[in-house]
């Protein structure tokens, strides 16, 4: 049984875009691939800019992998779950921009991305969001020290994790300093505040 058009569509968008880029892709490509009409492109999400924020905001195997790394407090050492968000973070970010990249090559399209994130609620704030409560309900079950505030700690995880990504993507692998498993778990030491001064 195939599954539905709107997976097919969501998982021929997320290969076409990677391939591609999103900027020369169109509707009735993605709708090809996924063997959906055309329409249901827009009857699903609204046109491209909408299969775009699902995609970046909820769709994305690496996001949803990443979500699920936020297990419970007191489940796994909190250093192991640190390091695991980092690595799945980075993975995300680095799946997250060529699409990116693709509507800001095309400042129309890049416009009409900006205003439907601005009209839903939506954009790279949700993943910080949604970190910061992670890290909060683990704060508040002792796993990380009572003085740090969430949203700090949320910005040095995620802000870390894009970093990552961003420079293994632009730069490729090997540009920053030392081995990346040695600075996620000097990342995660400070979250913990275990840093070495």
């Amino acid at each position: 049984m195939a599954p539905p058009a709107r997976r097919r569509i969501l998982d021929a968008a997320a290969r076409l875009l990677r391939e591609r880029g999103l900027a020369r892709l169109t509707t009735r490509e993605i709708a090809q691939a996924a063997d959906a009409a055309e329409g249901s492109i827009t009857k699903n999400f609204g046109g491209k800019i909408g299969l775009l924020i699902a995609l970046l905001s909820q769709e994305l195997p690496e996001l949803r992998a990443w979500q699920q790394a936020a297990t419970p407090p007191g489940q796994r050492p909190m250093r192991t779950v640190l390091v695991d968000l980092l690595e799945r973070g980075i993975a995300f970010y680095t799946a997250s921009l060529p699409l990116v990249a693709g509507a800001a090559a095309d400042q129309e399209l890049f416009a009409a991305y900006q205003e439907t994130n601005r009209q839903h609620g939506t954009g790279p704030h949700l993943a910080l969001d949604q970190m910061a409560r992670y890290l909060a309900e683990c704060q508040k079950a002792g796993e990380l020290p009572r003085g740090a505030e969430p949203y700090t700690l949320a910005l040095i995880l995620c802000g870390t994790a894009h970093f990552e990504a961003y420079t293994g993507y632009v730069s490729g692998p090997g540009a920053l300093p030392g081995e990346r498993t040695d600075r996620l778990a000097a990342t995660a030491d400070l979250i913990l505040g275990r840093s070495k001064a």
